[in-house]
């Protein structure tokens, strides 16, 4: 549609000139039933999207063990008859030990900023174009996709942001002056890395939708293939930022952790399913003799500082996540 002061003057000549003496309201539009999902059709794609993360987001917390500095994501179904709090993730941050530590993988991995600074530079916004290179995704096609993986990155955003205040761990350029940061190092605590969490989440997001739209033995290759390509994309994306300078390897592995149940999250917000209660315990990311470790994509998220446990425990779809998620998996159909 025309925008800008010339249309809106010609549109206001044009209805002077025809619209004759107002005859008073004379159309019966039709009418929508009170909160139903099927209303987020009516919207625009941002205020849709925003309706959504409302949902996703509600009875979400994030209780506080100030004796230990441990911190955890909960979420408690609002709407139920009775309300209960659902443990998700239980975190805490390395010490000062261990990121002392961890500075000499830092140091080295500035080795290979002249083979990534492109990615590193386009990865600093939220990398669309890397994930459409693994599915084929395509604005045209993918609306509603590009909308689900809106609110997946809302959501990392949400949550890691909290976390970052709440362990406010110092970043690597605040421990050495060699490091020197290839790009301008973010205001804001450096674990668990956003970056990290934004990936990871969008890997498990996308493999699952994609899972959902191709079930059977049929499409069972394709759909491992394409996991794997979104995980090793996010590791990708997770290590450039300890390229940068700007993040060390244990802030790219409770990253990992965070983005994988923040994905496991809002797909059984949006499909219903079961979840159990993860850690992290950055107090333990060493080897044996104390010695830094890397970060290892590949190892079993319960493993080393990481683990799962508890018994399985429900979480139902929202009626407007399901809705948006329903309506992205014909788009793959």
């Amino acid at each position: 549609m025309s925008s800008g002061w010339i249309a809106s003057d010609a549109v206001t000549v044009s209805r002077f000139a025809t619209s004759g003496p107002f005859e008073g309201p004379v159309v019966d539009p039709a009418t929508h039933p009170f909160d139903q999902p099927d209303n987020l059709r009516l919207w625009a794609d941002e205020p849709r999207v925003t309706a959504i993360f409302t949902e996703l987001a509600q009875g979400l917390s994030f209780p506080a063990e100030r004796r230990t500095e441990k911190a955890g994501l909960a979420y408690t179904d609002l709407d139920a008859r009775t309300p209960r709090r659902q443990a998700l993730l239980m975190l805490r941050a390395p010490d000062r030990a261990i990121l002392n530590r961890q500075m000499e993988l830092v140091a080295a991995y500035a080795d290979l900023r002249g083979d990534r600074g492109a990615e590193i530079l386009a990865q600093m916004a939220p990398p669309v174009d890397f994930w459409a290179g693994v599915i084929g995704l395509q604005a045209h096609r993918h609306k509603k996709t590009l909308q689900v993986m809106d609110l997946a990155f809302s959501l990392a955003v949400h949550v890691e942001m909290r976390f970052k205040h709440m362990f406010a761990v110092v970043r690597p350029v605040e421990l050495s002056p060699q490091i020197q940061p290839m790009i301008a190092t973010p205001g804001h605590g450096a674990w668990p890395s956003g970056h990290a969490t934004e990936a990871f989440i969008m890997a498990h997001v996308l493999a699952s939708l994609l899972k959902a739209a191709r079930p059977g033995r049929k499409h069972h290759k394709g759909n491992e293939a394409t996991e794997v390509q979104l995980q090793r994309l996010a590791a990708r994306i997770a290590v450039n930022r300890t390229v940068a300078g700007v993040h060390y390897p244990v802030d790219s592995a409770v990253g990992r952790m965070l983005g994988t149940v923040l994905g496991q999250f809002l797909v059984a917000r949006a499909q219903g399913g079961q979840m159990r209660e993860h850690g992290f315990d950055g107090l333990k990311f060493h080897g044996p003799d104390g010695e830094p470790l890397d970060f290892e994509p590949q190892q079993p998220l319960d493993s080393g500082a990481g683990s799962v446990h508890g018994k399985p425990h429900r979480i139902d779809a929202g009626p407007l996540l399901s809705w948006l998620w329903q309506d992205a998996i014909k788009e793959w159909q």
